[in-house]
């Protein structure tokens, strides 16, 4: 099945209401551990803490266990070096020891016993809201084109659902009890009423 047709089957479970935003982000990231070939596959978004810009995990899976995990924030986006080469070129690759990872990076590194990352920039209307996050733990591998390609991919498919996942919020307007589905929307569209007969 193409990347397209597994991410469109996991995004309609979602739609339809038959999996929750916890189970969407699972499945999600279970296929990106599976496509891509890596130990652990994450998603984090851009968040304003105390000590500055931080990218927070909002979901990992750890393919060794077969289970979600927690992961701690990188503090300081993972620091200048990391969030620039992440702005002029959607992608960074590093290993525990590059210069890229030395500061927040490496902190991150260190407490997370990952050797190496691959991260691939979301954006939603071109504006940089987070990262798919690939990582290894053991000794480094290289990451290759076809696993950074692949990555960059599903990135690009799963970007708008994911937006609207992270930052769902509960909604009390009408509509938010709707289905979000097309032949249901049509269904709950408002119809006008035949006008009354004048008075006669």
């Amino acid at each position: 099945m193409s990347v397209q047709s597994e991410l469109q089957v996991i995004s309609g479970r979602l739609e339809r209401g038959e999996i929750d935003s916890a189970q969407y982000l699972e499945q999600m990231l279970r296929y990106v551990a599976a496509q891509v070939g890596c130990a652990r596959a994450g998603l984090r978004v851009f968040v304003d803490t105390a000590e500055g810009r931080a990218l927070r995990c909002v979901a990992m899976y750890d393919a060794a266990t077969d289970h979600m995990i927690t992961a701690i924030d990188i503090q300081q986006a993972g620091g200048a070096a990391y969030h620039e080469r992440l702005q002029r070129d959607g992608s960074v690759i590093a290993a525990r020891n590059d210069a890229i990872s030395a500061g927040p990076l490496r902190d991150y590194f260190d407490a997370s016993k990952v050797v190496s990352l691959m991260d691939i920039g979301f954006s939603v209307n071109g504006v940089l809201f987070g990262t798919f996050s690939c990582e290894q733990l053991g000794e480094p591998g290289t990451w290759t084109q076809r696993q950074l390609q692949s990555l960059r991919r599903i990135s690009a498919r799963a970007s708008l659902t994911l937006m609207h996942v992270v930052t769902a919020s509960i909604d009390t307007t009408p509509g938010a009890l709707w289905e979000t589905s097309t032949p249901n929307r049509l269904a709950t569209m408002p119809i006008p009423l035949e006008p009354e007969p004048p008075d006669k």
